[in-house]
């Protein structure tokens, strides 16, 4: 059987310091390089050219102003580059761990699926990512930021293989003011749009306008959607953003409704756990860390953000600290 060829596809823009790296750890997966550069004023296209890609100058995709405005326009100018038979996608920030590029190669090889999901990490978080599909006409990305292959069949997962994201953003728009212009142009475009809904409310909270992102979270959750894993997230940051405003009472109420949709993460019995030890509740903030420490691992299913820590040592750690506090001699006034 011939060997099925992939070709990695990439947008790139003033990543002299990252590409180099990223091709380096990616080189085995791929047969074809083709990449997208959307304005770099740095030796970026150079560095590009010399590890042998097909480069395409691209300037649609952005704004008046030279900033980027719709991801989606420029991977799929890359995708349109290539003669392979599967498409790798990637960023000048990602780094492809060991033994990665060898189970790529085995997916395309045996094509069980139309497109392979990958485990991508930054930090502690970790989510799943469709990386690798079929390059068939009709797989094509969406969505102006956030972007997506819409792949046509069935999705096989490999959580095996990892990706670290690895940015530097030196002298560059941040990727918090990038992800907040952007997602408010989608929303005004599109007040429905729940993808956009979830990925604003997201920007204003980590950008600190928490009484922004909890309304963005609660139109998301009003207009329903079946999407099962970003309802329990959007409920979950519902109730990150009454912790981060010291609303514990606030914060418990939304973890319940958390749980409701969803109570395998042990993301939200530590919240929740956090909250009763903010209140000085300490016995019962025990019996939400135990329940924490119960969830053992993230749900299979389980495709947006997880954070690693909340099944290992966080729930732990806190547990022991309430044994202490009550063995102190630490008492509630209910």
């Amino acid at each position: 059987m011939v060997p099925m060829r992939i070709s990695a596809c990439m947008m790139v823009k003033d990543e002299e310091k990252l590409l180099a790296r990223c091709l380096k750890s990616f080189a085995p997966a791929f047969d074809e390089l083709c990449i997208v550069d959307t304005g770099s004023k740095d030796k970026t296209p150079a560095i590009a050219e010399q590890h042998g890609a097909k480069l395409r100058q691209l300037s649609a995709c952005n704004g008046p102003d030279g900033k980027i405005r719709d991801f989606s326009i420029a991977r799929n100018a890359a995708i349109d580059l290539a003669t392979g038979d599967w498409i790798l996608w990637m960023d000048a920030d990602d780094v492809l761990q060991p033994g990665g590029a060898e189970r790529l190669r085995k997916h395309a090889h045996k094509a069980k699926h139309a497109g392979y999901q990958v485990t991508i990490r930054w930090g502690r978080d970790s989510w799943l990512q469709t990386r690798l599909f079929k390059n068939e006409p009709h797989n094509r990305f969406l969505g102006r930021i956030h972007e997506y292959p819409a792949v046509k069949g069935s999705l096989g997962t490999d959580r095996e293989v990892v990706v670290e994201h690895l940015p530097d953003k030196t002298g560059k728009e941040s990727s918090g003011e990038r992800n907040l212009r952007m997602c408010e142009a989608e929303v005004k475009d599109d007040p429905s749009n729940m993808r956009a809904l979830f990925y604003l409310g997201n920007a204003l909270r980590l950008e600190g306008r928490t009484d922004e992102a909890i309304l963005r979270y609660t139109q998301y959750l009003a207009l329903g959607g079946n999407f099962h894993c970003e309802r329990y997230m959007t409920a979950y940051y519902i109730a990150c953003c009454h912790f981060n405003k010291t609303e514990w009472m606030e914060a418990i109420h939304a973890g319940y409704r958390a749980l409701r949709i969803d109570p395998r993460y042990a993301e939200m019995h530590c919240l929740i756990a956090d909250c009763y030890g903010e209140l000085g509740d300490y016995a019962f903030a025990q019996q939400w860390y135990r329940s924490a420490i119960a969830c053992r691992a993230p749900p299979p299913d389980a495709s947006l953000f997880v954070d690693r820590e909340k099944y290992d040592s966080y729930p732990e750690t806190g547990l022991k600290v309430c044994e202490e506090k009550l063995k102190a001699g630490a008492r509630v006034d209910r």
